[in-house]
């Protein structure tokens, strides 16, 4: 009969650890559905940190230490899987072992009322009343993530000061959960008893009410983002098309002044005067090397955003190289393009601006259907994503790196940024394919 509770005991938590799985997943993926190779991961590696759980249950079966510890190997269980960040993933878990815990001691302290037993009996020591604790709970576990499931979708991504609050809260009323179970079993008296419910299902019903509201506020500010990049981008390409329009004034003017100096050069050399038209040539010679040229990719909205940054660029005394081949197929959309194109440059002559030597270059080309997107500018002194900006408005430009991010994701591409040398490079690689890559 020992080895029948040990194997429920097991099986419990081997689904507590499968339910903490995908309970994650469901906030940090974009597609909740999961691939074979990902479900085989989350039933090995999960029956492995079961089997460490397992180990401490051997020493306590129920304790605050052993709670602790089980919600330590959960949280290292979601890194080994997803290798997110340690903030979202901590929270996700700290969140599913507060719902986890409430719902254990809700149901043996019910269990305790209906059958008339103590509380500390089903929660130490195992027998079938035990058993039936554990089917229940672990089935109002699995209909309640089935639920979060079914009606929410949405990917996390909540500002570390909301993570930091509902941690929290999620950590006091832990503690709480554990207080409370104890002092019922310390006092053993209804009315205590009673009380212990209510607490246990007020703590579920809080802590849904806040990751709910946290959710939302984590939306909304999503949704203020996406507002001050669309922004960005609507005065990143009027810019762009009011330089368009300059260049071809330039050039339509440059057109209609043509005809009159080849009358003129023409008038010289039928009056035998070579010198007025070698001083005319020369003069034309040194004017051309200082008019403004137009840079043609094969993408009119690259175009358009490089001829703009560039001119932008050699205003301020930057050196502007280009070495700009668009394929013929690119799978990055236009808007796409000019945004990463834009925020990088941006970011890249802001950069320049303070150093004694100001030089950049922009590389977009295709080797072996890979879209390659470089960035490289002068810089010296210390090097992270932070300081590469002079911008003042700090919000914007971790806005602008944000949204280069999310695109490039968005194609399944790869993101760095290094310091070489005296050099940031920032590199983006997209497999120009309409296939997925593996």
């Amino acid at each position: 009969m020992i080895l029948f509770y040990w194997m429920i005991e097991y099986g419990a938590t081997f689904m507590e650890a499968v339910g903490c799985c995908f309970f994650t997943k469901i906030f940090i993926e974009k597609n909740a559905d999961t691939d074979k190779n990902q479900k085989n991961r989350i039933m090995i590696y999960s029956a492995l940190a079961s089997v460490l759980v397992m180990l401490a249950n051997k020493v306590d079966l129920f304790s605050f230490t052993n709670g602790m510890l089980g919600i330590f190997i959960l949280w290292m269980l979601q890194f080994i899987i997803y290798r997110r960040k340690y903030s979202i993933l901590a929270l996700l878990t700290l969140i599913y072992a507060v719902i986890d815990s409430a719902i254990d001691l809700l149901v043996a302290q019910i269990w305790g009322i209906a059958f008339d037993m103590k509380p500390s009996y089903l929660l130490n020591m195992q027998s079938l009343n035990r058993c039936g604790c554990i089917f229940i709970s672990k089935l109002i576990l699995c209909i309640l993530i089935y639920l979060v499931y079914k009606y929410n979708k949405s990917k996390l991504d909540i500002p570390k000061k909301y993570i930091l609050i509902i941690c929290f809260i999620a950590g006091t009323l832990m503690s709480f959960d554990y207080f409370i179970i104890e002092k019922s079993i310390a006092i053993e008296n209804r009315i205590m008893e009673i009380l212990s419910v209510v607490f246990f299902v007020a703590s579920i019903i809080l802590i849904i009410l806040v990751f709910s509201l946290i959710l939302k506020l984590a939306e909304n500010y999503k949704q203020k983002q996406d507002i001050s990049l669309l922004e960005l981008q609507n005065e990143m390409i009027v810019k762009s098309e009011k330089n368009t329009e300059q260049v071809f004034n330039l050039w339509r003017s440059s057109i209609h002044d043509y005809k009159h100096k080849i009358f003129a050069i023409k008038h010289w050399l039928d009056e035998g005067n070579i010198e007025k038209v070698r001083d005319f040539i020369e003069k034309e010679s040194e004017s051309l090397s200082q008019k403004i040229f137009y840079i043609k990719t094969g993408s009119a909205m690259v175009d358009a955003i490089i001829n703009t940054k560039r001119n932008i660029a050699e205003e301020k005394g930057i050196v502007f190289s280009i070495n700009v081949a668009m394929p013929k197929m690119c799978i990055v959309s236009d808007l796409d393009l000019v945004c990463i194109l834009g925020n990088l440059i941006d970011n890249a002559i802001e950069a320049c601006e303070k150093q004694d030597k100001k030089h950049m270059e922009v590389v977009v080309k295709e080797i072996k259907k890979l879209l390659i997107i470089k960035v490289i500018n002068s810089y010296q002194g210390q090097f992270t994503e932070k300081t590469v900006t002079t911008k003042k408005e700090k919000y914007l430009h971790g806005i602008g790196l944000k949204n280069v991010k999310s695109i490039v994701e968005k194609y399944d591409g790869t993101y760095e940024m290094s310091k070489e040398k005296d050099e940031v490079v920032t590199k983006i690689m997209i497999l120009n394919t309409n296939e997925k890559q593996p």
